[in-house]
């Protein structure tokens, strides 16, 4: 349990720096050299404002300072002392990183550590991502142990506290990796309809293909890798590489001005509505084309068609392909959350098209 000493006879006085009150002032005033740098705070551990919680450059340092100076009690956790600790030593690493990396790593450079996760800035914890990105370290190191002893287990911990020892950790070993969270949009879950030998048939219908020429045939063996992992996710539907297969389906980029397109996906934007093909790629092996998302093909053909309806002849066309995005719902909530393709077509008679 913890405890509490009398260390002098001093009357405590009542702290009287002001609070922050928010991320960004929180930010701004702690850390003002890389506030400079900085285009706005993403995310951060700092809690609600009802909390008296004051910036300093050196939390700890000061706290004991002013505690003793101007008569206020001091609380202390291990965790406070471990990660001052922790700052300290990631001071002299950085400072001898050649002179120590055997003692660390047995590769030279940086080695590219990369961590990934469904969701956007807004919806995923960075900080578990941090965490995560230790166990990697972990894995990379030549002391496995190292990671247990640099992540603190104390019964004051708390999560925010893990995420600060993992943030420290990977700054620590900063000359030895580099680090990239790679935040991905997801589909919570995929169903195909249908047995698994129509599934089968589809594949097999690729077969025709390259007999048409050489960009259908480039276009069969884009699409091959796909259909065949549509079959095995009837045999395999927990898969991890198969979650992989769904997860690298779409790739959208934000760009100055523009917004791309990339993923499997695009196999099926082969040819614009002009028949010209785009440009070569790899398929699942290599990266599939990118493409402006205000390109993207039409998903359907129209067609002219000569009606003659009781001896009145007129021009028509017929539209149709996948025309539409339909939604439904998953359960009995009308959450309307799940969405599927809708293939449908139309006949119109087309302007002066009475013969």
């Amino acid at each position: 349990m913890p405890v509490t000493l009398k260390t002098s006879n001093v009357s405590p006085e009542r702290w009287a720096a002001t609070k922050a009150a928010n991320a960004e002032e929180m930010f701004q005033q702690a850390c003002p050299k890389l506030f400079e740098q900085s285009a706005g705070v993403l995310q951060s551990s700092f809690p609600e404002p009802s909390r008296h919680i004051t910036p300093d450059e050196n939390g700890f340092i000061r706290a004991v300072w002013k505690a003793y100076s101007h008569h206020h009690h001091l609380v202390l956790r291990p965790d406070d002392i471990w990660c001052a600790i922790l700052v300290q030593l990631s001071f002299y690493i950085n400072a001898h990183a050649e002179d120590l990396r055997s003692q660390f790593v047995t590769h030279q450079g940086q080695k590219e550590l990369e961590v990934r996760a469904g969701g956007s800035i807004h919806t995923v914890n960075v900080g578990l991502l941090a965490i995560q990105m230790t166990n990697l370290i972990k894995e990379s190191i030549v002391d496995p142990e190292l990671h247990a002893w640099i992540m603190p287990s104390f019964t004051t911990t708390t999560q925010s506290d893990e995420i600060v020892a993992a943030v420290l950790m990977m700054g620590t070993f900063q000359k030895y990796f580099s680090y990239t969270m790679c935040l991905l949009c997801g589909i919570p879950t995929v169903t195909l309809l249908g047995e698994r030998e129509d599934w089968v048939t589809l594949r097999a219908k690729l077969e025709r293909l390259p007999s048409l020429g050489t960009e259908p045939a480039r276009f069969a063996s884009l699409l091959e890798p796909i259909l065949e992992n549509f079959v095995a996710s009837f045999d395999q539907p927990d898969s991890p590489e198969l979650g992989k297969f769904w997860n690298s389906c779409v790739h959208h980029e934000f760009g100055s001005g523009s917004s791309t397109l990339s993923g499997w996906i695009t196999a099926f934007c082969f040819w614009n509505e002009d028949g010209e093909p785009r440009q070569e790629s790899d398929g699942l092996d290599g990266e599939y084309i990118s493409i402006d998302t205000d390109r993207i093909p039409s998903g359907m053909v129209s067609v002219p068609v000569n009606l003659i309806d009781n001896c009145v002849s007129m021009r028509t066309r017929m539209v149709a392909g996948s025309v539409g995005i339909e939604a439904t719902d998953s359960n009995s909530n009308q959450s309307r959350d799940s969405i599927q393709p809708y293939s449908g077509w139309w006949m119109f008679k087309e302007k002066d098209g009475e013969q």
